[in-house]
């Protein structure tokens, strides 16, 4: 067996040292600001948590407050017996069964916006309101 390099793998050498030695190119500004927005990621998120954590703090000490406030107020109080009626006072009126809920504004002024806007621009003026529906108002407009 001789000792000669066959062509094929003197070939095969040097394409591995010719692409073993040239230089990668690197994009600078494309790393610098891949770096720069990690950090500025993590920053911001730093600053997030350390502020949803001073706003829980705040207001569980705001709880705690109250609710140690409310303590001391129940035991001012504590075994007193209820405050009298006034003498000759009608008594509480109660009622039978309880007034069912409804919503405060009805479920057009609530979602249709352009009304919500007029109603509310006609209740800033008072030449808007009609005289004939509420009589009151004159006399109130009267009376200034």
């Amino acid at each position: 067996m001789s000792k000669r390099i066959k062509p094929f793998t003197l070939v095969l050498i040097l394409l591995v040292i010719a692409t073993a030695c040239t230089p990668e190119v690197v994009d600078s500004t494309a790393l610098v600001y891949e770096r720069y927005l990690e950090r500025a990621g993590a920053l911001t998120g730093n600053l997030l948590n350390e502020c949803q954590d001073d706003v829980i703090e705040a207001a569980l000490e705001r709880a705690d407050s109250l609710l140690i406030d409310r303590a001391r107020r129940m035991r001012r109080i504590e075994g007193r017996p209820p405050r009298p009626n006034r003498p000759g006072a009608p008594p509480v009126q109660e009622l039978s069964q309880p007034l069912p809920l409804r919503p405060l504004f009805p479920f057009e002024i609530r979602f249709d916006t352009l009304l919500r806007d007029s109603l509310y621009q006609d209740s800033l003026r008072w030449d808007s309101i009609d005289r004939g529906l509420l009589p009151e108002v004159e006399v109130l407009r009267d009376s200034f």
